[in-house]
């Protein structure tokens, strides 16, 4: 498993425990819709003109439709492994992703082989680039259903896949997908690129004791057998992989 481990280009996804269990029984990653999304300018895309006059001006509400379809997109988001100079920063190892995405520590890190992850035919990947300043709005130029649909495929990465510098610390690589409808639910099959799951924390041990004799652990063992569980645990040299 560490030979595998240290082989295999990851991606990691943080969350609640409850959730990771739900996503290894089901063998399934939902998409986040954009309005649940915590960062503040994804969650509300709108059009350049509303930005500017706080509403949409009459005769241009191809510009509602426009925003209607940015709210199509759903995405999942990722953290990867990522190297600056001579810093190596593992995706594993961000303090702040599981303070806040995986339950202050008690939650799970699901690490999934990159190459096995099974993309829908329309599905885009990328990683985010952080930039000093996002605009509010976006320009748009169709007018048509058709041609604004087309635009915002073709400017996907320009809308969807730049954030503000302060979230840089995510190191987030993204699926993006459009759905039907905004409302629908979007699954991406995560079977065969499920590698292990890692986990911190659980208040049924002490301190002194070690996470693989913890409750969290065992009920994440029923869940599937033969999905290794490995435990990111402080040790002398501070927090380390096991």
């Amino acid at each position: 498993m560490c030979y595998r481990f240290s082989e295999i280009t990851k991606l990691y996804h943080f969350t609640s425990f409850d959730a990771a269990c739900k996503i290894i029984k089901s063998g399934k990653l939902r998409f986040s819709k954009s309005y649940r999304l915590n960062d503040l300018i994804e969650s509300n895309r709108v059009v350049w003109e509303r930005s500017l006059q706080g509403d949409i001006p009459d005769g241009q509400e191809y510009l509602h439709y426009a925003e209607v379809e940015m709210r199509r997109y759903q995405q999942i988001s990722f953290s990867q492994d990522r190297v600056v100079g001579n810093c190596y920063y593992l995706g594993f190892d961000l303090h702040t992703m599981w303070g806040l995405y995986a339950d202050s520590g008690y939650g799970v890190c699901l690490v999934f082989d990159k190459e096995k992850l099974t993309l829908g035919p329309e599905d885009y990947a990328a990683e985010v680039k952080y930039v000093n300043l996002i605009p509010q709005g976006v320009m748009i130029h169709n007018k048509s259903k058709g041609g604004i649909k087309s635009e915002i495929k073709r400017r996907r990465e320009s809308i969807f896949y730049y954030k503000r510098k302060e979230w840089e610390y995510e190191q987030e690589y993204r699926i993006l997908r459009r759905a039907k409808n905004q409302a629908d639910d979007e699954y991406l099959d995560i079977t065969d690129a499920l590698v292990c799951a890692i986990i911190c924390k659980d208040h049924s041990i002490n301190y002194l004791e070690s996470m693989f004799d913890s409750e969290i652990y065992h009920k994440l063992r029923s869940q599937n057998k033969t999905l290794p569980v490995l435990t990111y645990e402080y040790d002398l040299d501070g927090y380390t992989l096991f």
